[in-house]
């Protein structure tokens, strides 16, 4: 359940059934405007965030996640069978949330 102290433009998303019903409906009809909805409210971000990663079918969104001295896309005309290549594994500090 959603924390009390949290303001909420409406009492039914005070359910997280609802709300998780709510997500995944945006998530799946409309990616973009789920992510716009995960960064309006930070009750919103969670529930929306897991609803994204349910739909994630491909790496490369993930790999851009990493440092990005540390890999590489490759164009799709590229001889290799890879799209991506890890040109650098990532150091300790680099994974460390900024301050």
């Amino acid at each position: 359940m959603v924390a009390s102290t949290t303001i909420l433009p409406h009492r039914a998303l005070a359910v997280d059934e609802i709300l998780r019903e709510v997500t995944a409906y945006v998530t799946d009809t409309r990616p973009p405007t789920a992510v716009a909805l995960a960064r309006c409210a930070k009750f919103l971000e969670e529930p929306v965030l897991s609803a994204l990663w349910k739909i994630q079918n491909e790496l490369p969104p993930l790999i851009r996640t990493l440092p990005p001295d540390s890999w590489e896309l490759l164009p799709v005309d590229h001889p290799s069978d890879k799209p991506f290549i890890v040109c650098d594994p990532p150091q300790l500090h680099k994974w460390q949330a900024p301050d």
